[in-house]
């Protein structure tokens, strides 16, 4: 028999909260399958549900409950006010990597070449190329899923990027006006403490980093001054914990560049700008 909206993410959230498990990823899966605003969630709470999508609703809170990330269930993500289609072969876009964007896109209104490096979804890039119009984005990635995931972002919301399949740089011979980029920082060592959706999920590809998490910044810094023009700025994301490792790396490998550390809206360190 069906429930109401209300009554069935109450039903959710006593069956998730009881598994240990955040019952807001139940909210996020019924109302994208309903097509609902939070508004329009409020104003049908007490609205019987159609049967199907009560049947529906039960299956995916027996995924979460699998600790399988919402945005996997329903296959989209929310990055910067649009809809990503996100699948197991990359990361779920993150609320706190617009911020990145944010920062690289304020700077970078007079550019002509732009590169997301480790594209995934393309969250990045095509936020980037919507947001600088007359910047010719590349987006690459070392994975070919991973890409074409991306490639069919850009095509549903119609954005004009390139594409390229490389390892960090190996493939990409060009220079760059700026370079955005969310490399994996996650030290194996990290695993007992990390969320259980992430860690069965996500791709291990673009999370986990030998040597401490730091192993990938490692060679990106070692390529990045022979693919940025004269003046050229390098935007990145890292863990909140990293900031000075990364400030001894950037000292050591990259002395002639000014750096930038920010700091994200919960008050931790968590990207930096190199500048040449």
């Amino acid at each position: 028999m069906s429930k109401t909206y209300a009554e069935a993410l109450k039903w959710a959230s006593l069956l998730l909260t009881k598994d240990g498990i955040d019952p807001d990823g139940a909210r996020y899966v019924l109302m994208t399958r309903a097509d609902f605003t939070p508004s329009q969630l409020i104003l049908h709470r007490q609205d019987l549900m159609p049967e199907t999508r009560w049947q529906q609703f039960q299956q995916d809170v027996e995924r979460l409950r699998q600790f399988e990330p919402a945005q996997y269930i329903v296959g989209v993500a929310p990055f910067f006010g649009e809809l990503f289609k996100v699948t197991p072969a990359v990361l779920i876009p993150r609320f706190e990597t617009e911020e990145l964007v944010a920062w690289a896109a304020e700077e970078q209104r007079t550019a002509q070449t732009g590169l997301d490096l480790g594209t995934g979804s393309g969250a990045i890039g095509l936020t980037l190329a919507r947001k600088l119009p007359q910047t010719t984005m590349t987006l690459s990635d070392v994975s070919p899923e991973a890409l074409a995931v991306a490639k069919q972002n850009a095509k549903e919301q119609q954005v004009a990027v390139q594409f390229t399949v490389s390892d960090l740089f190996a493939a990409l011979p060009a220079r760059y006006d700026f370079v955005v980029t969310n490399l994996p920082y996650i030290a194996p060592e990290e695993t007992p403490v990390m969320d259980q959706s992430t860690l069965r999920y996500e791709p291990k590809l673009a999370l986990f980093a030998g040597h401490h998490g730091l192993a990938v910044f490692e060679q990106f810094v070692a390529a990045l001054p022979q693919h940025l023009t004269a003046g050229g700025a390098a935007y990145l994301e890292f863990g909140y914990r990293q900031e000075p490792a990364l400030r001894e790396l950037f000292a050591k490998q990259l002395p002639q560049a000014q750096v930038t550390f920010r700091r994200d809206m919960a008050d931790h360190p968590r990207m930096a700008k190199l500048q040449f």
